[in-house]
């Protein structure tokens, strides 16, 4: 067995199967772009004007001749007379010849002629935004998987990009498995539950934006393998709760391995929780094996599989708890809590005492602090 710690750093080197789909850009803002943005000319695309004010060829004339005006969006011009100067606007090209941009508030103007009435000396290049010195041509403008913010749209925007590649929620299958579950329509027999914890984890999926459908497996290895190559065609992520403890019907390890899967790891130490089996396959795909009660479930699906597959680790709060038990030599403890107090419950199959839980607190093996990292459940 692993530890808690060894199990979320394995995680980490999954890769995520993320999808990729073409959006408009206007409809990308906080999603991973699956393409680079590359610049399709220099950037600024031409010598551009930073301030209001006068276009100069020789900055040590001791006056200018205003020769004529130019705006933002017309076509460059261009100075003729050593001490001529053309009336410029922020974001116009700057002329042919233009040694310096003098910005307006130092100017004194009478008659077309400009007089420098500033306090500091003018130096060559200033208030002019060279062509290419943000970036040059077929430069990388936006790396592939960078989260799209506003300033990402506004660069795609300005080298035309209308629609681009996007990396979009990978698809999931859910599986329930085992005789004793029936459908929540379905009337239980003694012997039997509902289905409880397809429908928990299916709408934690559909709630966060996941395309996610789910079924049942009963116990036969050959029914469940061809059930799971089925969904694998069209879902990129399996998520199987029960059948993966030791007993004899537990069968979801050996069928993933038949299926391709290599294990990356099984059963971790710690409680609810412990048979937790990861694996993926050489085509991506990924499958996270919960134990069957629901609280194992449920604590290992937020505890482990929401930060892989959101790539959003959390930095666990620490709270200081009441009433906590004595820590296990063996295992971490993922304990329920409500407003700072160990909530008192029937064990991992206990949903009804669990509904009042507000968090998760994680006890490490061993350890006797009272303050402990916490997991918000609601």
């Amino acid at each position: 067995m692993i530890s808690p710690l060894e199990a979320i750093e394995l995680l980490k080197n999954i890769t995520i199967p993320f999808r990729t789909e073409k959006m408009p850009l206007a409809k990308t803002l906080g999603m991973n772009i699956a393409e680079k943005i590359v610049a399709d000319r220099d950037f600024p695309p031409f010598d551009r004007v930073m301030m209001d004010g006068i276009a100069v060829k020789d900055i040590t004339a001791p006056t200018w001749k205003i020769e004529g005006i130019l705006f933002a969006g017309e076509p460059v011009k261009a100075i003729k007379k050593t001490d001529g100067a053309l009336e410029i606007m922020t974001g116009a090209t700057a002329p042919r010849g233009t040694e310096a941009i003098i910005k307006l508030e130092d100017l004194s103007m009478e008659k077309k002629i400009a007089t420098y009435i500033g306090k500091t000396p003018l130096e060559k290049g200033q208030h002019i935004h060279l062509q290419g010195a943000d970036a040059p041509a077929g430069s990388v403008l936006v790396k592939k998987r960078t989260k799209i913010g506003p300033v990402e749209i506004a660069i795609a925007a300005t080298v035309g990009k209308a629609h681009i590649e996007v990396e979009s929620k990978p698809h999931v299958h859910i599986f329930s498995t085992g005789d004793e579950i029936v459908g929540l329509h379905e009337t239980p027999a003694d012997h039997q539950i509902r289905s409880s914890n397809v429908m928990m984890l299916k709408s934690v999926l559909l709630s966060k934006g996941f395309k996610a459908n789910s079924s049942h497996l009963a116990d036969s290895a050959e029914k469940i393998k061809a059930s799971i190559d089925k969904a694998l065609d069209s879902n990129d992520i399996i998520l199987l709760s029960g059948g993966v403890s030791a007993g004899k019907k537990d069968l979801i390890p050996g069928v993933l391995a038949e299926a391709g899967f290599e294990t990356i790891f099984h059963k971790i130490s710690q409680k609810p929780g412990r048979p937790l089996l990861v694996a993926t396959r050489p085509d991506g795909k990924v499958v996270f094996a919960f134990p069957g009660n629901p609280i194992s479930t449920l604590t290992c699906f937020w505890v482990y599989f929401l930060p892989w597959v959101s790539g959003e680790w959390p930095e666990y709060q620490v709270k200081k708890i009441k009433f906590l038990p004595k820590p296990s030599a063996e295992l971490d403890q993922w304990i329920p809590v409500e407003n700072g107090e160990v909530l008192a419950h029937n064990g991992s199959g206990d949903l009804i005492n669990w509904s009042r839980a507000d968090g998760l607190v994680w006890q490490k093996a061993g350890d006797k602090a009272k303050k402990l990292p916490y997991i918000p459940l609601k």
